[in-house]
């Protein structure tokens, strides 16, 4: 065996790499504290949900990007669903029994959905500043700002110009753009996609300074959710470098990544064997050189409709084997393509249903230093991922803070 060359950093134990060999001795996760909510959807553009997309220091000031739907006041009268014709309340968003959107979806993106901001000086208490850049119900005092696509998961670019310090990619026409800005709230898309596929979660882009290249992380969906990998040279490259495999768009017109990008996280078997796990998201985030950590939202689905527990019939969303909960495992990488959960153990695990945090968990990027303590942030669902329900609920999800001990994410540990 050849030695290892190391240099003045701190060297983690977070896989086998300086194990050669042992007795007795397991790497085990050290879960992360929860330390309560810091945000709650106390506005209306956000009466439904919160969910944390990202967190970042930047000039010594904290900053939050989070997704939000406001509550959804209804229409008086039934609505037939335009894909199996059922009839559903007029204060459905979407199909009872299919899944399908009862509204306009350029509708919902402008009214329903929104991306806010929020800053903190601590961490621990934060303010929805006014922005004054997007109208909501006739007034601009509210912290919306305009991002083409879904969600906004913003990094920021150290290669870049002022005018693009931040960077984000975007969906859009069921294609993957990506997003620039000086500030983080006022965004530009590049012109070319940068895919031509669709990617619908928290997709996010880094700078790896080891490796002297951008770095995409995608969803992947080859039948189940997956996370797949690109990696190109410049924000004004496009298209980035993907295999050819020209296929037909599925029933609802959409073309996902399948083999097209090398998948870096998936399901294998040392997981349970369950009919329906995916991994729904990533999070990843470079800890230092070398040093990757992911944050992994772990979906165990319910069986299909019919078969799941006596109550959830009415407020199913694509009703067909969609609902379940998530957990937070702890994912780790030394160069960002060779991903490992040595222990499955959760993280972050979701608490009683009809709690707070009952339904999902799902940490976002970013690590905030505090001393000797590192501050993550994730959303807390009361419910479980298949009810989406604005226009009957309120406050479903709300912004947890979470606590880590610096560099102590996870241990080599004897008996």
């Amino acid at each position: 065996m050849q030695p290892i060359t190391l240099n003045t950093e701190p060297q983690f134990l977070m896989d086998r790499r300086f194990i050669a060999e042992s007795d007795g001795i397991e790497l085990k996760i050290n879960p992360a504290t929860k330390a309560g909510c810091v945000l709650s959807p106390d506005r209306p553009w956000e009466a439904y949900r919160i969910v944390p997309n990202a967190v970042l220091e930047d000039d010594g000031s904290y900053k939050m990007w989070y997704s939000a739907i406001a509550h959804y006041q209804g229409r008086q009268n039934n609505v037939a669903c335009p894909r199996c014709h059922l009839e559903n309340s007029g204060k459905k968003v979407v199909c009872v029994k299919c899944g399908w959107p009862l509204l306009d979806i350029d509708w919902m993106n402008n009214h329903l959905f929104h991306q806010c901001f929020a800053s903190s000086t601590d961490g621990i208490h934060w303010e929805r500043p006014e922005l004054g850049l997007v109208d909501y119900a006739g007034n601009k005092k509210n912290n919306i700002f305009d991002f083409t696509g879904a969600i906004c998961v913003p990094a920021i670019n150290p290669r870049g110009p002022p005018a693009e310090k931040f960077m984000a990619i975007s969906e859009r026409q069921g294609r993957l753009y990506i997003g620039v800005s000086p500030d983080g709230l006022r965004w530009t898309m590049k012109p070319k996609p940068v895919l031509p596929f669709s990617a619908d979660t928290n997709n996010q882009v880094v700078y790896d300074h080891a490796l002297g290249k951008y770095v995409a992380f995608l969803r992947g969906f080859p039948g189940r959710r997956t996370t797949v990998r690109c990696e190109f040279d410049s924000l004004d490259e496009a298209p980035w470098p993907y295999k050819h495999n020209p296929r037909q768009p599925d029933n609802t017109g959409t073309v996902y990544i399948e083999e097209e990008l090398e998948k870096v996280m998936d399901v294998d078997e040392n997981d349970p064997p369950l009919p329906g796990l995916d991994i729904n998201h990533l999070s990843a985030n470079l800890y230092r050189a070398g040093v990757y950590l992911g944050f992994p939202g772990i979906f165990r689905k319910y069986p299909p409709a019919g078969l799941d527990h006596k109550g959830r019939e009415n407020h199913r969303y694509f009703a067909q084997g969609n609902d379940g909960t998530f957990e937070t495992q702890l994912a780790v990488s030394r160069d960002g393509r060779q991903w490992t959960r040595p222990d499955r153990r959760s993280y972050v695990s979701h608490g009683l249903l009809g709690g707070p945090d009952g339904g999902l968990t799902i940490v976002a990027p970013g690590l905030l230093a505090r001393g000797h303590e590192i501050y993550q942030y994730c959303s807390g669902h009361r419910k479980t991922h298949g009810i989406f329900d604005p226009g009957g609920d309120t406050q479903s999800a709300s912004i947890f803070r979470l606590i880590q001990q610096k560099d102590r994410f996870i241990s080599a540990s004897a008996g």
